[in-house]
């Protein structure tokens, strides 16, 4: 589906994607992160060949991204500063329509689906940040792509508005099969939306998947002093009245301790997320 492979781009003598390939097949949610300046808009650029690369290929619906038929299949939301402050809402939406070929009772029936249909008339220029991502994401998602690469699309959402963002990405997903590279700051989002994280550092995409279950822990609090498996990887005695346990060792501490007639008194989970994944990549 998206096919990635050497792709390399530096700008003046700073390497900001070195070698870079990987794969993603129809219907995956990849989740691409990084700090600001590392090169997430830069690659998600290239991928759309608005930006060209000093050496590498892409593909994307198994089309060449210098295939202009590519873009017919692709839905891309950029930041705002694409869109023109003297035009309203419909008009952006109908001009994609109209280069998609589409009827114009698209524009209105995208916008009740987003949510952007109140204020569809107004200029851009007296848009909110909030009001800008709708329409970006109405733009993207108005020619029904199979896929979508999306850069910040959670920018200056309400809690309302980015559920409700949220909720149509995932619908999207499970009921069209779209292909999803999500970009963002948003690591809590990325979490609810994906297991397959791309950490974008020094040029490089450092590949890892979330939330598997023997990498998950659990801190078991009981009612006294104990010492349990001090020696054993995957046990850790945070404190004499606390362990934390893998999630893979849970069953047999549990069985130990009500053999030693010790109670538990609070278990919590501690899931291997995005965020513990970023402190460690970018050391911080």
């Amino acid at each position: 589906m998206i096919y990635v492979n050497q792709l390399n781009k530096k700008y003046k003598d700073k390497v900001i994607l070195d070698d870079i390939s990987f794969d993603i097949t129809t219907g995956e949610i990849v989740g691409l992160i990084g700090p600001n300046g590392v090169g997430k808009t830069t690659l998600l650029s290239i991928m759309m060949g608005l930006i060209k690369a000093d050496a590498g290929e892409v593909s994307m619906a198994d089309v060449d991204n210098q295939d202009f038929n590519m873009y017919r299949k692709i839905g891309f939301m950029q930041d705002n500063s694409v869109l023109y402050p003297h035009l309203t809402g419909y008009d952006h939406l109908a001009y994609i329509a109209n280069a998609h070929k589409l009827d114009i009772s698209k524009v209105e029936e995208i916008s009740l689906l987003v949510g952007n249909h109140r204020y569809l008339h107004q200029k851009i220029e007296e848009y909110s940040l909030g009001m800008k991502q709708h329409l970006l994401f109405a733009c993207a998602i108005i020619h029904q792509p199979e896929v979508l690469l999306l850069d910040e699309p959670f920018n200056g959402l309400d809690p309302t508005s980015l559920i409700r963002i949220r909720d149509l990405m995932i619908k999207l997903n499970q009921e069209n099969n779209v292909t999803v590279i999500l970009s963002s700051h948003n690591l809590d989002e990325i979490d609810r939306m994906t297991k397959k994280i791309f950490f974008l550092n020094q040029g490089k995409i450092i590949h890892k998947q979330l939330q598997n279950f023997e990498e998950d822990q659990y801190v078991l609090s009981v009612d006294r002093s104990v010492s349990v498996g001090a020696n054993q990887p995957g046990i850790q005695q945070v404190n004499p009245k606390q362990l934390r346990i893998k999630a893979g060792l849970l069953e047999d501490v549990m069985k130990h301790l009500n053999s030693l007639d010790v109670h538990i008194q609070s278990i919590d989970r501690e899931t291997v997320g995005s965020e513990k994944l970023y402190r460690e990549i970018y050391e911080i």
